[in-house]
């Protein structure tokens, strides 16, 4: 564990703190850095919450566009097939056909 005070990353500091000691080199508690871990662990989810929030918002946008797109390609398809059939009938059985 690191000392937030010393920064000092030793198994003393683990024991130290495990037994609610403060840190044997800059005499931070274990109370203080339990705190400090807190208010830090704290602004992180803050951080996670509005990453998380942006991420479901561009999600939501991805999906409508996705949607948006596929209803474009059905009708484009689906004017395509007509273009083909009626392509590939004579032009003399198209109803009104001056030909």
């Amino acid at each position: 564990m690191t000392c937030l005070g010393c920064q000092a990353h030793t198994s003393a500091v683990l024991n130290a703190y495990e037994d609610g000691e403060p840190c044997p080199y800059c005499k931070l508690s274990a109370a203080a850095t339990l705190e400090i871990q807190t208010i830090r662990r704290a602004h992180a989810d803050d951080e996670l919450k509005g990453k998380l929030e942006q991420a479901i918002k561009e999600r939501d946008e991805a999906q409508r566009e996705r949607d948006w797109a596929k209803q474009r390609l059905t009708r484009i398809e689906g004017d395509l097939t007509d273009l083909v059939e009626r392509i590939r009938r004579p032009l003399s059985d198209e109803p009104g056909s001056a030909w």
